[in-house]
């Protein structure tokens, strides 16, 4: 008797009930999915948050998903124990709705914080590593809670328990999925980053009142908050940074501002995606002129190269090389790369960027333009100019390898001419592994340091102008400004101190980063 009790117990175990009480699946499916949507949301938004202060280099992006991954799993443990301890839906709901005040509060301390970060802590491993957490640790945290709570809730039979995990699984990566694609294809393209704050603000108060329904009184006031500084922060009320015109595009964060040019008098109109400094200056009075010292090294090509018609540039910024080249060589055919068609934008409405006859705009990577191109075969240029920079004035790390140089010369003719520019000293790695990349490639290669002609230990803008000609002809006539430019070649011997680099290794960052 006592065997066929024991037998009896066994057979019910299946059946054995989970303390739990009772809230609707689909609450807790809604929760799941929005969870984890904001999750993802959050993290996206935030690299915008934190761009125009740390930049978006891999450093930047490394401690934002790390320091958001640690908080989850931390949140996945106490939402663990907080659930076992008291399983209710109004803890849950207690939880989320300090999910979404603590995701507004972000929007509010985000650029005074960071601006008081960029200008305390100088590394950017620490910067950024400072910046994730003290801002994204603790919402991160709430809304890792959500999902061990749910999966509590939800479980009223131990024998089903493993399905009601695997399903609440499935609906919070849906959720991290179409907030993926959400954020990245769409909030960040139209909206802010303190409005998309708000947007998840939002959605987190909501998802709170659906969960704990006879409580939703409670959650009313952060929803209409969050959605009321939706309309205030979009409507220019609350701006990214305290002056100037500061706007999202697909890829950056962008401020456009202006200042009087040191010892002239004449205004300067300064593009920047990136903290460090101006990526494009522009005189106000004379759009066409050219103001930064290193772009006038671009004309060195029609120097070397006098019967030059075709030239593609890479990077578009303020359109200040093709402008100058419109005004002063009309003649010549310019194709410009440029990513991010909000920088083009920009360009137009800003920089005095119009279009004319034998000018075309590529909206694309430049490495995707130059492989297709290159395949066709249909196209040579004359010259390729080189300008493209990501966070932290690193090129990005496709750009500089032995296989984009080799496509680079595919596009030249025969004694064609590719001119880049390089940040950093002629002693830096960055600048060896560029230039033994191109070296690889290109049979002749010269240097021209563009500020500092004989320092080798300088930052500066480097120019290397190399020629897929085995010689290039040192030309007599030339006029006093390409007589300048001349003298800054570099004269001594150079021999790279690292490899060329390549597709499979090319640590850019590493070397762009260590004068942060």
């Amino acid at each position: 008797m006592a065997e066929k009790n024991t037998k009896d117990k066994k057979s019910a175990a299946p059946q054995a009930k989970a303390s739990a009480p009772a809230i609707g699946i689909r609450q807790l499916a809604f929760a799941s999915f929005s969870c984890g949507a904001s999750v993802m949301v959050l993290e996206m938004a935030g690299s915008r948050v934190v761009a125009p202060y740390m930049g978006t280099s891999l450093v930047v992006w490394t401690s934002l998903i790390g320091i958001v991954m640690a908080s989850l799993s931390l949140g996945y443990w106490l939402g663990g124990v907080v659930s076992d301890k008291k399983p209710s839906p109004q803890t849950l709901a207690a939880v989320i709705a300090m999910a979404a005040f603590f995701t507004a509060l972000m929007a509010f301390i985000a650029n005074p914080l960071l601006g008081l970060l960029s200008r305390v802590v100088a590394n950017v491993y620490v910067g950024s590593v400072i910046a994730a957490l003290c801002l994204f640790a603790i919402p991160s945290v709430l809304l890792g809670m959500v999902s061990p709570f749910i999966v509590r809730l939800a479980i009223h039979n131990l024998g089903s328990a493993g399905t009601t995990v695997g399903s609440f699984s499935a609906i919070s990566s849906a959720g991290s999925i179409v907030g993926t694609f959400l954020g990245g294809f769409v909030l960040i393209s139209f909206f802010a980053s303190a409005t998309i704050l708000f947007q998840v603000a939002f959605v987190l108060a909501v998802t709170a009142a659906v969960v704990y329904r006879p409580g939703w009184k409670k959650s009313v006031p952060i929803a209409a908050a969050a959605l009321a500084f939706c309309f205030v922060s979009e409507s220019g009320a609350m701006p990214a940074m305290p002056s100037g015109i500061n706007f999202n595009t697909r890829y950056n964060s962008v401020r456009i501002a202006e200042r009087s040019a040191f010892g002239t008098g004449r205004q300067l109109r300064i593009l920047q995606t990136d903290p460090l400094g101006a990526q494009s200056l522009m005189f106000v009075d004379r759009p066409e002129e050219l103001v930064s010292e290193y772009t006038r090294f671009y004309d060195l090509a029609f120097h070397y190269k006098p019967d030059t018609r075709r030239v593609l540039m890479l990077g578009g910024g303020g359109y200040c090389v093709p402008k100058h080249l419109g005004a002063e060589r009309p003649e010549v055919e310019l194709d410009v790369v440029e990513l991010d068609p909000g920088i083009t934008e920009a360009a137009r409405k800003y920089f005095a960027l119009n279009d004319r006859p034998g000018q075309r705009i590529f909206h694309e990577d430049a490495r995707i333009f130059l492989n297709r191109e290159a395949e066709r075969g249909e196209r040579k240029y004359d010259a390729i100019f080189g300008d493209v920079f990501g966070s932290s004035y690193s090129i990005p790390f496709h750009l500089t390898t032995v296989e984009c140089m080799r496509r680079t010369r595919e596009l030249l003719t025969d004694d064609g001419l590719f001119i880049v520019n390089i940040i950093a000293s002629i002693d830096d790695p960055l600048f060896s592994g560029i230039y033994a990349s191109i070296a690889e490639v290109f049979p002749t290669v010269m240097i021209f340091p563009a500020s500092f002609p004989n320092s080798a230990a300088t930052r500066q803008n480097v120019m290397i102008v190399a020629s897929a000609s085995d010689s290039i002809t040192q030309r007599e006539a030339a006029g006093a400004e390409i007589q300048r430019l001349l003298s800054h070649r570099w004269g001594q011997s150079f021999t790279p101190r690292i490899a060329a680099f390549t597709d499979a290794f090319a640590p850019v960052e590493k070397y762009s980063l260590v004068h942060r």
